[in-house]
């Protein structure tokens, strides 16, 4: 045998045990290649693609193929997954020209085939030729995992004359936790290809740990990326080294340990539909596309999105003719309303974007959220941090502020100093209602009033929860009548009301006297059950609050607070279901929930403020994928949960759904098991904001759609068009990916058409 067929013969007995691995990238194909011809036809309508795929080993169950087009308005590519026999659809495309093939572990991409809807077409698929070429095809999560972080043993840290780690982390979650969601991972998705290997464009370094601190400090982010890596550093290098270390080890082709499986179950029968918006230059946050409370709202509707820091020109997307157009957003005061980029300096060159300030905002246009009448709610600044109107303030006859004034100006550009502004789709319009307190994230309460609740991920003496009576609002046009707000008590004398003269945060405790928390909201969600209002706090271990408005919020709000026990840690978004249970995403590698129905003791007297009282109300899923080496979870970082409550996407109401940052992809939590719900195209999917709409509740499947923007604050780090490698950036400025906004539908059987 020459040396050349004992290669072949390798690689493929290499793929070969692969199969036999539960979690490896061939497994659940249980079709002999026998039965490619005994399988039944595939049935199609004249706007379907449809066919079988098969490679040298028989058909293949559980890949994806993919038809792309550039005919439509935005970039459109839509997926299905093949069944255990082969054969795949692909419903419902627009007529244009598209172009095929097939992706799927354990393979390389298949050549594009040209395609028309209404064609029956028979795919051939690629075996990867080595681990190495299989490889290039996994989630990010799968190369960061090879990130050697410090051991459990070397904390807590004791400084630069101890064990060199800093001494504010006390154990290693907290350091997970700083380079996972709340710290490195918050803005971009980490082991993709873009951050996996070292641009060219960057130039020449002498070191691999050069080459990453000069990579740290490019483009508007650097500020901020090498405030974060400066926290992590220690006398032989830190995180900086141990980023250093692992490019090193990928170019010199060290490989992840483990591979991902290929959908199996029910995944099958998803079909993603991905489409862009905005451009590679602006990132995306949040959108929003009907009325939570009711998913009727808007039905087929256009998609509104939110673009933070990065522009004024707010992206909308029209899902039936597949167009994106941009809103300019106006401010109040425009003179005064400081930008965005007064506090993201560039000061490096980005390799993509040279010197150019492309985040350039006064709107900081953070979340939107749609009301009953198809009004859109943004969070945004529409005035200056220095411009506090004098109803914010003690002499006010406002009763939110008697109790508790809010006079705090900033100078230049704030993050959370966001108000509120409304755009009117029928009338054009924009209105701004000044709230005195920071707003962030929103949402609607389920009572006359329409409530609308607001967080402001503020902490310390701006620690509040504010709310806009928008039914007032509509009918008087007086902001400051229509708002309140609360400082979070807690009820720490026991006495089971509020009482005001409370121990502030920080000052000896007076067993007598009520608790005023430091810990601002970061999420928001209103609960169904009790009428109460939810929130997270990022402070480690994170937190979750309750908040009962009582009949007169000013004066009867109540709060309390539960700490992440072990093995949590690490929250950033969360939400409610309809029977009052939190859900919460966690950089442990969880999904969590807390039911306070669970809670044995009382949640009220001393030592409430900790947030000690009821560890027994969490419940904690490990989400699948492979962990940092010394880490019992999963290498991810998600960064939201979305609970459908109204069985949008079919796997039942009340089910949590949460963003795999690390993994493109969504889970979901069906009967107690994570269900992983994966965009394959194009890699770098990265979801923050998520909604659920009914455009027809007697279309079946077919009516109903989860719409999930990838937040990236990078897109141009998402895989372009016609990539150079498999899940790189497109090589031209024409071929950068622009930020995406992706839809999920689940068919009965993945042949439904």
């Amino acid at each position: 045998m020459s040396a050349r067929d004992a290669w072949f013969v390798a690689s493929a007995l290499a793929i070969v045990t692969f199969a036999a691995i539960p979690d490896g990238p061939r497994a659940q194909q249980t079709s002999a290649p026998s039965e490619a011809s005994a399988a039944p036809q595939v049935q199609i309508d004249g706007d379907d693609i449809g066919g079988v795929v098969t490679s040298r080993f028989g058909p293949e169950a559980g890949v994806w193929v993919i038809a792309e087009t550039r005919d439509l308005g935005t970039r459109f590519a839509k997926m299905a997954v093949t069944d255990e026999r082969g054969r795949y659809v692909i419903p419902d495309l627009p007529k244009a020209k598209y172009r095929v093939w097939v992706r799927g572990y354990g393979l390389v991409d298949s050549p594009k085939v040209d395609a028309e809807p209404g064609k029956l077409l028979d795919m051939t698929a690629m075996v990867a030729p080595s681990l190495a070429a299989a490889a290039q095809y996994y989630p990010a999560a799968y190369w960061y995992s090879m990130v050697k972080i410090p051991d459990k043993s070397r904390f807590p840290g004791t400084g630069d004359k101890g064990n060199g780690i800093p001494p504010e982390f006390k154990a290693q979650d907290q350091w997970l936790n700083f380079i996972k969601t709340n710290g490195c991972g918050n803005c971009h998705q980490l082991g993709n290809y873009a951050t996996r290997t070292m641009s060219e464009k960057l130039g020449h370094f002498d070191s691999s740990r050069d080459a990453w601190a000069y990579r740290l400090s490019v483009g508007p982010a650097g500020t901020d990326m090498v405030r974060f890596i400066t926290q992590l550093m220690t006398p032989d290098g830190g995180h900086l080294a141990a980023l250093a270390d692992w490019t090193d080890r990928i170019k010199s082709g060290e490989l992840p340990s483990r591979s991902p499986q290929r959908p199996v179950g029910i995944a099958r029968n998803l079909v993603v539909t991905v489409r862009d918006w905005l451009d590679p230059k602006h990132y995306l946050h949040d959108l929003t596309v009907t009325d939570r409370r009711q998913p009727t709202v808007n039905a087929n509707g256009l998609i509104y999105g939110s673009a933070e820091l990065s522009t004024d020109k707010l992206p909308i997307l029209d899902p039936v003719h597949n167009t994106k157009t941009t809103m300019q957003v106006p401010v109040r005061d425009p003179q005064n309303t400081p930008s965005s980029a007064l506090a993201n300096p560039v000061v490096n060159p980005s390799p993509y974007f040279g010197m150019e300030q492309t985040w350039n905002s006064k709107v900081n246009a953070h979340n939107p959220m749609m009301d009953q009448s198809g009004r859109i709610w943004y969070t945004a600044q529409s005035r200056s941090p220095r411009d506090i109107p004098a109803y914010c303030k003690k002499d006010s006859p406002l009763r939110s502020a008697q109790l508790y004034p809010l006079d705090v100006p900033h100078d230049g550009f704030f993050q959370n100093s966001r108000q509120v502004t409304v755009f009117d789709p029928k009338t054009k319009e924009f209105t701004f209602i000044d709230t005195c307190f920071g707003t962030h994230h929103l949402n609607f309460a389920e009572d006359a009033n329409n409530t609308l609740w607001l967080s402001n991920n503020t902490g310390d003496q701006l620690a509040v929860v504010g709310w806009i009576n928008t039914k007032l609002f509509w009918e008087t046009g007086d902001a400051a009548k229509a708002q309140g707000w609360t400082a979070l008590i807690v009820d720490t004398n026991g006495n089971g009301k509020r009482d005001e003269g409370y121990n502030e945060p920080g000052q000896p405790v007076d067993p007598s006297k009520d608790t005023r928390l430091p810990f601002g909201m970061y999420a928001i969600a209103y609960s169904p059950a009790d009428k109460t209002i939810w929130g997270s706090n990022l402070t480690h271990p994170g937190y979750i609050i309750r908040l009962d408005p009582g009949p007169n919020p000013p004066d009867t709000a109540l709060a309390e607070i539960y700490k992440l026990p072990l093995p949590g840690f690490g929250i950033r978004g969360m939400d409610v279901d309809r029977n009052g249970v939190a859900w919460l995403p966690l950089d442990s590698g969880h999904l969590a929930s807390f039911d306070r129905r669970k809670c044995k003791g009382p949640l009220n007297g001393p030592g409430a403020e900790k947030g000690e009282k009821c560890p027994e109300g969490f419940t904690f899923y490990a989400l699948p994928g492979p962990g940092f080496q010394g880490d019992p979870g999963a290498e991810e970082n998600p960064y939201f949960v979305w609970v459908d409550q109204h069985n949008i996407l079919g796997l039942g109401a009340n089910v949590p759904i949460e963003t795999g940052n690390q993994s493109d992809s969504l889970h979901a939590l069906v009967g107690g098991q994570i269900v992983e719900l994966r965009v394959p195209y194009p890699m770098g999917f990265f979801a923050k904001g998520i909604d659920g709409r009914i455009d027809d509740p007697n279309a079946g499947w077919k009516g109903r759609e989860l719409w999930v923007t990838s937040g990236n604050r990078t897109p141009q780090h998402i895989e372009g068009i016609d990539a150079p490698a498999p899940g790189a950036p497109g090589a031209t400025p024409e071929t950068l990916s622009s930020p995406l906004v992706v839809e999920f539908q689940l068919r009965p059987d993945p042949l439904s058409h």
